[in-house]
């Protein structure tokens, strides 16, 4: 995971009746512009580093792709700042074409669903998963937690950033774990099913932690992925409660201090002796 140097600010810290100057590191931020062949179709603000996995990433959860073997190539040309142009360019792999290209738009870091009218069209072609029952265990969320928890080296520095992590349970010494940090949620997310597209990781199976709060959208790009295993330290939305129940998927919240909070999916959860 390549992760470009961020910035130091002069700032005074206030507390105790003190006023003290520090340098604090902050969490770079900059656009990326993704082309599927010669159409853009999104402008990312997002932080530096792993851009052709945000890339692989983004056309699979949003649906522009339908796998991983859809892609023949990815390319990233850096030139940085806010009036540089940085692109990556994802080239469809021979006789593949696009599920669906949207309408170029651009994108924040902290975006969400903008509108009720977008909601079906976001949905509306994610089948129900046929997903086993018992097939998880609640300490594997917890580890996966722990996992993120030691992976988020920028957030540790910083306190800016979020996270999304991927493993195949069970979860524990020796299992391999992705984790992946932005300024964005979304990115986050993006980055993670990325990197395990990337690794031949991205199967059925996988279980998936979110730093952040469960909207609709994450929930909603995690099922493009295939993931029907997802859990958040923060709480969902409502309306991410009726996606994932009506996709037949395991959600669950406030995955913090070994307990969870699940909303849909319990069967997925062997009972703990």
């Amino acid at each position: 995971m390549n992760q470009e140097t961020n910035p130091l600010t002069s700032c005074f810290v206030v507390g105790q009746g003190r006023r003290t100057p520090e340098q604090r590191e902050l969490v770079a931020e900059e656009p990326l512009t993704i082309f599927v062949g010669d159409q853009p179709v999104a402008t990312l603000m997002r932080t530096p580093g792993d851009e052709v996995e945000l890339a692989m990433g983004f056309v699979l959860t949003e649906g522009i792709v339908g796998s991983p073997e859809d892609i023949g190539a990815i390319s990233f040309c850096a030139q940085g700042g806010l009036s540089g142009r940085n692109e990556v360019r994802v080239a469809l792999a021979e006789g593949a074409q696009p599920r669906r290209l949207p309408a170029p738009r651009r994108v924040f870091s902290s975006c969400g669903v903008c509108g009720a009218e977008m909601i079906e069209e976001i949905a509306a072609d994610i089948p129900p998963f046929a997903r086993p029952p018992r097939r998880l265990a609640a300490e594997d969320l917890f580890a996966l937690a722990d996992a993120m928890r030691r992976g988020q080296k920028m957030f540790q520095r910083t306190g800016g950033t979020h996270a999304a992590a991927l493993a195949r349970p069970p979860v524990g010494p020796g299992c391999e774990c992705i984790v992946r940090e932005d300024l964005g949620r979304h990115n986050a997310l993006d980055k993670a099913v990325g990197a395990a597209a990337q690794r031949g990781m991205l199967s059925p199976g996988l279980a998936l932690l979110l730093s952040g709060r469960l909207s609709f959208e994450m929930v909603a790009k995690a099922a493009r992925a295939g993931i029907s295993e997802v859990g958040g330290v923060s709480a969902p939305s409502a309306l991410a409660v009726e996606l994932a129940r009506r996709l037949n998927m395991f959600l669950s919240g406030f995955v913090r201090e070994r307990t969870l909070t699940i909303y849909s999916g319990a069967d997925a959860l062997r009972q703990e002796a």
